[in-house]
């Protein structure tokens, strides 16, 4: 169950950095995916985890969020 919800967590802090970078016009898709990822990686080692076995399942939740987020905005413009 422990393990169960540190992914939760993680997914958490993930999508919720997600939100934060998309407020920065500045920057493009690509280096926001890089500062999330940044930004997830050093909350997950300052829990105590191993950012390799939570690299890939992020990166793959990033990229499913954004699809999904891009596939409804086009229904919209």
């Amino acid at each position: 169950i422990s393990l169960i919800q540190t992914g939760q967590a993680i997914y958490r802090i993930a999508a919720n950095a997600m939100d934060a970078i998309e407020q920065n016009p500045n920057m493009a898709g690509a280096d926001k995916k890089t500062w999330v990822l940044a930004f997830v990686k050093s909350v997950v080692q300052d829990m105590g985890e191993n950012w390799q076995d939570y690299a890939s399942l992020i990166t793959e939740f990033i990229d499913k969020i954004k699809a999904a987020y891009n596939a409804v905005k086009s229904l919209f413009n």
